[in-house]
């Protein structure tokens, strides 16, 4: 075996999201599917927990696990914990591969920051009213501009929304092992500019791949073996260095 991958899935998937992805390494790496707390058959987290609570979690599993030559593989959420993982400079990790990842916020003055600041001014000017207008106007905002995944949270929403306003700054330019960013060219939740921002903040040993006409899950699919190639590459190479 040539080491240990964690694969950890997005918000609101399972292990089953990256189980086609990580049947490409099998035979050659000892796999990790996991459930996060509060998705697949994994059971809730406390209500207080954050990202930097599932790191610790998870850094405490791959501990026990007797992992070594560590290879963290995370899509969206799974990859704001990876990030915070391999921030903490685990001595067992040596790669991280990143898919789809939020996490910073959005630039002053863009398009996505006015129009988040726009719906969260109405949405505190609902709330003021709402001892007039009763529940209905945030009701209404709710189903308007909530996600699918906010809207679908139930008792994890209050982390969900905890989760979206953090910045992984500092996490991401703590990290000190080699990264690999694969992203779906087409990707809308997170796009490719999103990449780009984290490969500066990840430093000198981090390889961005722009994968054309993938969306936010560019490992479904035919996507899988692409992923699993770009992802074997990537290792070949930094076993060169």
């Amino acid at each position: 075996m040539e080491g240990d991958i964690f694969f950890l899935h997005g918000w609101g998937g399972s292990r089953d999201s990256l189980r086609e992805l990580a049947g490409l390494f099998e035979g050659s790496y000892r796999i990790h599917l996991i459930d996060l707390p509060g998705f697949g058959e994994a059971p809730p987290p406390p209500l207080e927990w954050g990202t930097t609570d599932y790191a610790e979690h998870l850094a405490e599993y791959l501990t026990k696990s007797d992992a070594t030559r560590v290879l963290l593989v995370g899509h969206s959420f799974g990859g704001r914990l990876a990030i915070r993982i391999a921030g903490r400079r685990t001595p067992a990790v040596d790669g991280l591969v990143l898919m789809g990842v939020p996490g910073l916020p959005a630039e002053r003055f863009s398009s996505r920051s006015i129009r988040r600041a726009m719906i969260r001014g109405l949405r505190r000017v609902f709330k003021l009213l709402e001892p007039i207008t009763g529940p209905g106007p945030m009701n209404w905002h709710t189903s308007r501009f909530g996600s699918k995944d906010y809207l679908n949270a139930g008792r994890l929403r209050t982390l969900l929304v905890r989760t979206v306003n953090e910045d992984l700054s500092d996490p991401a330019k703590a990290v000190s092992c080699p990264a690999l960013l694969i992203w779906g060219g087409e990707d809308r939740e997170t796009p490719p500019g999103l990449a780009q921002r984290y490969r500066r903040l990840l430093g000198g040993k981090t390889v961005l791949s722009i994968l054309p006409h993938k969306d936010h899950f560019p490992f479904q699919g035919t996507g899988a073996h692409l992923c699993a190639f770009k992802i074997r590459s990537w290792l070949a190479a930094n076993a060169d260095k």
